[in-house]
């Protein structure tokens, strides 16, 4: 937790406003350190996902915060960030189709990999793209080691972390297992189909 990063205070500066993260304080972020441990934060519950739906035993996280203000609002279950925002339709490689064919990301895939960049979808190959025309020369902030070392996804000297701040790469670490698939988000309502 201690190596954690948010993003939120950099975007606000940027747009000249001030963010107010109340978990963040240094004072909370003490106490949390020396307080809490992995077990208070992540952990499996019961979980209504619907409403008037019956509990599931879900993964979740924010415990001790979520108990704080025990309310039916309160508690969802544990996913990653593209699923909660409704984003997870772009790592899908149907999403690319048209973008980028079979054979180009096959061709393009292959080609990287000689170089030891592992491409692992569409989605990865159109962002390494992206960031290969916004920074042909690379980045002054972090070093580029050769290629096959360093972070899996964009060969940037990441260390032990797991994650990559520069490619977002996860697992980044070459020798890491990659992660399971994110589970499918919940269908919280349906529109009925009108009478023909």
């Amino acid at each position: 937790c201690r190596g954690w990063t948010f993003a939120t205070g950099d975007i606000a500066r940027h747009y000249g406003m001030k963010s107010h993260s109340p978990y963040e304080g240094k004072g909370f972020v003490e106490w949390a350190l020396e307080n809490t441990g992995r077990e208070d934060c992540v952990g499996e519950r019961q979980i209504r996902l619907t409403l008037d739906g019956p509990t599931q035993l879900h993964m979740t996280g924010k415990i001790v915060l979520r108990e704080a203000y025990d309310t039916p609002s309160s508690w969802r279950r544990k996913d990653p960030i593209e699923v909660g925002s409704g984003a997870s339709c772009v790592a899908k490689d149907e999403f690319w189709k048209d973008a980028l064919g079979d054979d180009e990301y096959e061709k393009e895939r292959r080609r990287l990999d000689a170089q030891g960049y592992k491409i692992t979808s569409r989605e990865h190959l159109v962002n390494f793209r992206a960031f290969s025309a916004a920074f042909p020369e690379g980045l002054n902030s972090k070093k580029r080691l050769g290629l096959g070392e360093g972070c899996a996804g964009c060969c940037y000297e990441i260390g032990d972390k797991t994650w990559c701040s520069v490619c977002g790469c996860y697992p980044a670490q070459r020798d890491a297992a990659p992660p399971p698939p994110p589970p499918e988000p919940p269908i919280l309502c349906t529109v009925p189909t009108p009478p023909a």
